[in-house]
């Protein structure tokens, strides 16, 4: 009489198998996810970024697109200007706030920008 696998025997298996990889199939959809938020948030930051310069203290609850805080650099190429006219955010300057427990007195300004991934910055001036 020949050894082979019974019935039952090959039913556990493709069962247990089933089962580890829809674990791997969820695991791999939860990466991927994460891979997309991070993504995302990469390219807020970056374009945060823009919004950083020397005047954006001049505003404050107010909505500026990208191209606007970026007027000083005289941009001439109509697919960046659409680009950056199509990112904005609510800027929001608190007020300086002075740090005098120092060796050097210093303001320190928050910046917060909102957004889809709203963030806080912080500018130090003496």
């Amino acid at each position: 009489m020949k050894r082979a696998f019974t019935l039952m025997e090959i039913l556990v298996s493709v069962m247990l198998i089933s089962i580890v990889l829809l674990g791997i199939t969820k695991i791999e959809s939860q990466n991927i996810g994460v891979a997309h938020y991070l993504s995302n948030r990469i390219e807020s930051e970056f374009a945060n970024s823009l919004f950083l310069g020397s005047k954006i203290s001049n505003y404050n609850k107010e909505k500026l697109t990208a191209y606007d805080a970026l007027k000083d650099f005289n941009i001439d190429n109509l697919d960046t200007k659409r680009v950056l006219k199509n990112i904005d955010r609510v800027v929001t300057t608190q007020n300086q706030i002075p740090i005098e427990e120092l060796p050097i007195s210093i303001n320190l300004n928050a910046i917060m920008l909102k957004g889809d991934f709203s963030a806080i910055y912080y500018k130090i001036t003496p």
